[in-house]
C-alpha cells in the first residue's frame, strides 16, 4: 500500500509539472497513454485527474481533457492558504520572492532569447511614458519581472514569480509606496537589461540585489 501511495505521489508531481508547461486549452494525452507512459494503471492516472479537477487546473469534456484557463491561477491559492495559516509570515514571502527572482535572472543571462529580450525592453519603455499612474506603474513593473521571468526559459519558475508577486501586492495596504517608479529603480531595470543581453552574469546579479533591496517591503 505505502508503495502504491509513493506511486501514484511521484505520477502526480510529473502531471502536474506536464500540465503547468502547457497553455490554457492544450488538449492532454488520454487516461490510456498517459497510464502506459508512466507504466501505471487507469485508476491511478483518474485519480490524478480527480484532483487537478478539483483544483481548476484541468476542465473535461466530451472531447477529451483540456488545461484550464484558471491553471495559473493554482499557484496562487497554495500561498495565500499558507500566509492565512501563519505558515510563513509576507516576510518570509518577500525573501522568497528574492531568492526566485535572483536565479531567474541568472538563467535569462544564459538562455534569453533576442525576442525575449525585446519583450524586456518593451515593458522597461512602457514604465518610462510620461503620466503613469501609481496603480498603472505597479502593473507595468510586474510586467517587466514577468518577461524577464519568462526568458529564464522555466515556465513553473516563471508562474511561482507571478504568484508570489500577486500574494505580495494583495497582503500590503500601500504596495505602491515601495516600488521602484522612477529614478533608481528605472536605472536598475537598464542596467539589468544591458547585463542580460551583454551575457554578464555578476552585473546582472549586482543590478537584481540592488533593485531587490530598495524594494524590501521590511525596510
Amino acid at each position: 500500500m505505502e508503495n502504491k501511495i509513493r506511486l501514484s505521489d511521484t505520477v502526480m508531481k510529473e502531471l502536474e509539472a506536464i500540465i503547468l508547461n502547457m497553455k490554457p486549452g492544450d488538449k492532454l494525452p488520454t487516461e490510456m497513454e498517459l497510464a502506459e507512459r508512466f507504466s501505471v494503471g487507469r485508476s491511478t492516472i483518474r485519480e490524478c485527474m480527480k484532483v487537478f479537477s478539483a483544483r481548476k487546473m484541468i476542465v473535461r469534456r466530451n472531447e477529451g481533457t483540456f488545461v484550464s484557463s484558471q491553471v495559473k491561477e493554482c499557484l496562487v491559492d497554495p500561498l495565500n492558504i499558507l500566509v492565512s495559516m501563519d505558515i510563513g509570515n509576507l516576510t518570509e514571502l518577500i525573501e522568497l520572492r528574492e531568492i526566485l527572482e535572483t536565479e531567474a535572472v541568472k538563467l535569462a543571462v544564459q538562455r534569453a532569447t533576442d525576442e525575449e529580450i525585446k519583450a524586456i525592453e518593451r515593458a522597461d519603455w512602457r514604465m518610462d511614458e510620461p503620466g503613469i499612474s501609481p496603480d498603472e506603474m505597479q502593473s507595468r513593473d510586474f510586467e517587466f519581472h514577468n518577461a524577464l521571468a519568462m526568458a529564464s526559459g522555466n515556465s513553473i519558475l516563471t508562474e511561482l514569480i507571478k504568484a508570489i508577486r500577486k500574494v505580495i501586492a494583495g497582503k500590503l495596504e500601500d504596495s505602491t509606496e515601495a516600488l521602484p517608479i522612477s529614478g533608481e529603480g528605472s536605472l536598475l531595470h537598464k542596467k539589468i537589461i544591458r547585463a542580460v543581453k551583454e551575457r554578464n552574469l555578476e552585473e546582472a546579479l549586482e543590478a537584481m540585489e540592488e533593485y531587490l533591496i530598495i524594494t524590501d517591503y521590511k525596510a
